[in-house]
């Protein structure tokens, strides 16, 4: 093996398979792969392995949950009424499956979110324990925007700073020589888990519009897209060879341009005669969805659409307001998807948002016919709602991405949280 790829646990009070994947370190392995260097995938979320306990719930569409053990929370969380647990296998069989892998030449590890470190600090100690004299090269969001306290905190780690695939493959180049064959395709490594339940499509990087809780211009200051070819082909190769049906696009402005882009890839789709699902868990810009958009969304396959709306009234700088949402929410619905198919996200926990304001958004979503989806607030380090949340926060944001959390709801004084619990029983209820 040459570069050994690792997935690693999730510690959190909530942490569910909604087409979760680490895509980067999966599209990392395919243009490794593509170069001739032989890989291999370690997935300690793995909720397919055959040796779990008990097998995870799974549900439609290729989502569901991961194994989980709870352990102790830490002492500056004991306000908090919810369970911490640990994503992912049971520490003996992660410890069974690092033991029996080949020494690698390079190891990958990626961390998702900013407040996920704990879990691949763990796992990193374990790599460390079984490969001591193996580069190790962190990336993800966590290394990116915390790269001083992933110094700190991973000793002897290389930290990746900056997303340009090939400046990684460069170094990694100069850590390690391939000794395999070059693959015909840089597809994601998909193929080296133990069932591919969904596919993962991002066909394009970065956003145009600048949200004041958003990273995305941050962690890629360009907004670059692939050509509706490659994705068609992408599509049609998983979908042939793997018999994949269910994919779930990342992008943050998938409906930007969409006559020059998502419309072709869709035509692409459909004049290929294949029949497959299309999910948007990052949010939809509503503003984009006219009649004739809504109609080939339903036509192409798509099954799952979340739309952003964030808040109503004048509180952030949105990028649709109520008219405009209401409007798309009547297209979709025009064209036959129901309210079960359509979610809004709410943004819940921002720095001096009431309960209320939440309550009266839910109301209004349920009202114009899609179902209110709580996004609970995390604050993002860079972002302008980062700083104005550390001014209030009862945490010390800047010391410990920990605090970043969004099921401890940061920017929250004093949390209600007996209020809080009632007005998520409330949208669920208006979910229903």
């Amino acid at each position: 093996m040459d570069v050994l790829l690792v997935n690693p646990w999730i510690y959190d009070f909530a942490a569910y398979d909604f087409w979760l994947r680490p895509y980067g370190l999966l599209r990392l392995g395919g243009l490794l792969r593509k170069e001739g260097y032989r890989v291999e995938f370690l997935d300690l979320l793995d909720p397919f392995h055959p040796e779990l306990p008990r097998k995870p719930k799974r549900r439609a569409y290729g989502t569901g949950h991961f194994w989980r053990e709870e352990v102790p929370k830490p002492i500056f969380f004991e306000d908090v009424p919810r369970r911490l647990a640990r994503y992912g296998l049971p520490r003996k069989l992660a410890e069974k499956e690092v033991a029996g892998l080949k020494p690698p030449k390079v190891i990958l590890i990626t961390c998702l979110l900013t407040y996920w470190y704990p879990g691949t600090l763990e796992a990193f100690r374990l790599l460390r324990s079984r490969f001591p004299d193996t580069p190790v090269l962190l990336g993800g969001v966590y290394a990116r925007l915390c790269p001083e306290h992933a110094r700190e905190i991973f000793p002897g780690a290389e930290i990746i700073t900056e997303h340009a695939e090939e400046r990684i493959l460069k170094r990694i180049s100069e850590l390690c020589d391939p000794t395999g064959e070059p693959n015909s395709h840089s597809f994601p490594i998909f193929d080296l888990q133990r069932q591919i339940p969904y596919v993962v499509l991002l066909t394009g990087r970065g956003c145009p519009f600048r949200c004041p809780y958003c990273a995305s211009t941050r962690l890629f200051p360009d907004f670059e897209r692939r050509s509706p070819e490659e994705v068609v082909s992408e599509i049609l190769y998983w979908h042939e060879h793997y018999g994949v049906v269910d994919f779930a696009f990342y992008d943050d402005a998938l409906l930007l341009d969409f006559e020059n882009h998502l419309a072709v890839i869709l035509e692409g789709v459909l004049s290929a005669g294949i029949r497959v699902r299309f999910h948007t868990p990052n949010a939809l810009h509503a503003r984009f969805i006219n009649r004739e958009v809504a109609g080939f969304l339903k036509q192409s396959g798509f099954v799952t659409l979340r739309l952003g709306l964030e808040t109503v009234g004048q509180r952030l700088d949105r990028k649709v307001n109520e008219e405009e949402f209401g409007q798309a929410v009547a297209y979709l619905r025009e064209a036959g998807f129901t309210a079960r198919e359509l979610g809004a996200y709410l943004l819940f926990g921002l720095p001096g948002q009431t309960l209320a304001e939440v309550k009266k958004a839910a109301e209004f979503v349920a009202q114009a016919g899609a179902r209110p989806v709580l996004a609970e607030f995390s604050p993002i380090p860079g972002t302008p709602l980062f700083e104005e949340t550390e001014r209030i926060s009862r945490y010390p944001l800047s010391e410990d991405p920990i605090f970043h959390n969004n099921s401890v709801f940061p920017a929250f004084k004093s949390p209600d949280w007996e209020a809080i619990e009632e007005l998520k029983r409330y949208v669920r209820e208006l979910s229903a």
